[in-house]
C-alpha cells in the first residue's frame, strides 16, 4: 500500500491565493500576434503551414510527432508571419515557433469545429484526438492517451486540488462553469464505461464545492461525488487522490486500479470539444503574484504573448524596482529572462514576484527533512550525491525516476539546495539510459 508521508501547508504568503480568487475570470481573445511552439512536453512539432498562408481558426498548423501524435490548430485567423520565430518557452528555454498575425475577423474552419450527435464511446476517444486535447494541469499528456483504456473504469477522477500557491484558475472555473466540467466528465465516464465520477477539490475551497454540488443535483448526477481534500501541498498528488477514492495503488498508471484522472479544466475543455465541436484554442490562465496590478484569471487564445495579456490587465506595480516572472507555480515553475513567452496548451500561470536579496547556500546539514517531506520516499541529498559522483548502479538504486518534482525538498531545506533541480537532471539521466 502506498502512504502518503510528505504534505506541508505553505503559508509564506497568506493572501496568496485571495489575490486572484474572487474575480471573475476575464476574456482577452483578440491579441495581436500568437506563437505556436513547435517543441511540446519534449516532442517535436512538424510545421503544416507556409509563410504567408492564410489560416483560420481551427486550422492544424502543427502536428505533435512521436508516439502521442497530436494536431495543434490555429487560435485565431490571419497570415503565417513565420514558421521559425524564436519565442521564450514555459520550459525556460527558446524554442522555434509559428508566428500568425490576426486579422480580427474571427473566420474558422467549420470541418475542424464538426460535432458528432450522440457520440459513442470510441467517438469521444477520437475526438479527444482530434481536437488536440491536452492535460491542463500541467501536464500537457495528451488526453485520447489515457482513455485508451483495454478493460472497463471503475471511477473518473476530476482533478481540482490546485495545491500549488497562487493558482486559482481551476477555482474560478469550477465556480463560473461548474456544469459544464461535470457534462464533460460524464463524457469521459461514457469513454472509459465508467460507472462513477469524482470531483477532488480541497476542503477550504467552499465556493467550488458547493457550485460542483449544485451542479450535481441540478443534472441529477447520481453516481457523482465530491471528495474533499486537505489544504496540504501536493494535495493534488495523483496517487493520493487515486489511493483517497479507491484504497488501492498502482505502479505506473491509475488504469491498473480502475481509474482515470484528469484535471478539470480537461474536462472542461472535452465538453466543448463535444457539445460545441471546438478545438483546444483556448484556455483560462492565472496572471498573479505581488509585481502585477491586478492579479486575476484569463481565457485566453493559446499562443497569446505573456506581455500582452499583463498589459491588457494592467501591468506591472511599480512599487517594486525589481521583479522576477515565473511560468507555472512557485514550486514547480520555471523563470523566464524576459516576458516575451508563448501560451501553450500546458501552460496555467503566470507569477509575477518582487526579487529579494537571496541568502547563500550552505552545506547539507544532514537533518532529513527533504526525504521526511519527499511524497515517494526517495532521498535527495544522496541522490545529488550519487549522481555528483556518477555511480550510475547506485544511482539506479536510488529511484530518481521516481520524482515527482514537487519542489518541497528544496522548500524545506535549512541550507537552501536546490535538491529539485538536481534530483530532476538525476531522473533525467537515468530515464535516458
Amino acid at each position: 500500500m502506498f502512504k502518503k508521508i510528505g504534505g506541508i501547508h505553505i503559508g509564506e504568503y497568506d493572501d496568496h491565493k485571495h489575490i486572484s480568487d474572487y474575480k471573475e475570470i476575464l476574456d482577452f481573445l483578440s491579441p495581436e500576434y500568437i506563437y505556436v511552439p513547435l517543441v511540446e512536453s519534449g516532442s517535436i512539432c512538424e510545421v503544416r503551414v507556409n509563410e504567408g498562408a492564410h489560416v483560420d481558426i481551427g486550422d492544424v498548423v502543427a502536428f505533435r510527432t512521436g508516439r502521442f501524435a497530436l494536431p495543434v490548430h490555429s487560435s485565431i485567423s490571419g497570415t503565417v508571419v513565420s514558421c521559425n520565430k524564436k519565442m521564450w518557452h514555459s520550459s525556460g528555454k527558446m524554442v522555434d515557433c509559428i508566428q500568425i498575425k490576426n486579422d480580427f475577423k474571427e473566420t474558422r474552419n467549420e470541418e475542424s469545429f464538426k460535432k458528432i450527435e450522440n457520440p459513442t464511446p470510441d467517438d469521444i476517444k477520437q475526438l479527444a484526438q482530434s481536437k488536440g486535447i491536452v492535460g491542463l494541469g500541467g501536464s500537457g499528456f495528451p488526453t485520447f492517451v489515457k482513455y485508451n483504456v483495454n478493460k472497463k473504469m471503475d471511477y473518473v477522477i476530476l482533478n481540482g486540488a490546485e495545491c500549488e500557491p497562487f493558482i486559482t484558475a481551476d477555482y474560478r472555473l469550477m465556480i463560473e462553469n461548474a456544469k459544464e466540467i461535470l457534462k464533460g466528465l460524464e463524457y469521459i465516464m461514457k469513454a472509459v464505461d465508467a460507472k462513477s465520477g469524482v470531483v477532488a477539490i480541497k476542503k477550504n475551497k467552499t465556493e467550488a464545492i458547493q457550485a460542483i454540488n449544485n451542479a450535481i443535483t441540478e443534472l441529477y448526477l447520481k453516481n457523482v461525488k465530491v471528495l474533499e481534500l486537505k489544504d496540504e501541498y501536493p494535495a493534488g498528488y495523483e496517487k493520493y487522490i487515486v489511493q483517497r477514492v479507491t484504497n488501492k495503488t498502482y505502479k505506473a498508471l491509475p488504469a491498473e486500479v480502475g481509474c482515470v484522472v484528469n484535471n478539470v479544466s480537461t474536462a472542461f475543455a472535452m465538453y466543448e470539444a463535444v457539445e460545441l465541436g471546438k478545438p483546444l484554442i483556448e484556455r483560462v490562465v492565472t496572471f498573479t503574484g505581488y509585481g502585477l496590478n491586478n492579479p486575476r484569471n484569463v481565457r485566453i487564445k493559446i499562443g497569446t504573448n505573456v506581455s500582452e495579456v499583463i498589459e491588457k490587465i494592467g501591468s506591472y506595480n511599480t512599487k517594486y524596482n525589481d521583479l522576477f516572472l515565473i511560468t507555472g507555480g512557485p514550486m514547480t515553475g520555471a523563470t523566464m529572462y524576459s516576458d516575451n513567452v508563448c501560451i501553450n496548451r500546458a501552460m496555467g500561470c503566470v507569477l509575477v514576484l518582487p526579487k529579494h536579496e537571496e541568502k547563500a547556500t550552505e552545506p547539507c546539514l544532514g537533518c532529513g527533512k527533504c526525504s521526511a517531506i519527499c511524497p515517494m520516499n526517495l532521498t535527495p541529498t544522496e541522490i545529488k550525491r550519487v549522481f555528483t559522483i556518477k555511480d550510475t548502479k547506485l544511482l539506479e538504486a536510488l529511484k530518481p525516476n521516481k520524482c515527482i518534482q514537487c519542489g518541497l525538498c528544496s522548500y524545506v531545506c535549512p541550507s537552501r539546495i536546490d535538491l529539485t533541480e538536481a534530483v530532476g537532471k538525476a531522473k533525467a539521466f537515468v530515464m535516458k539510459r
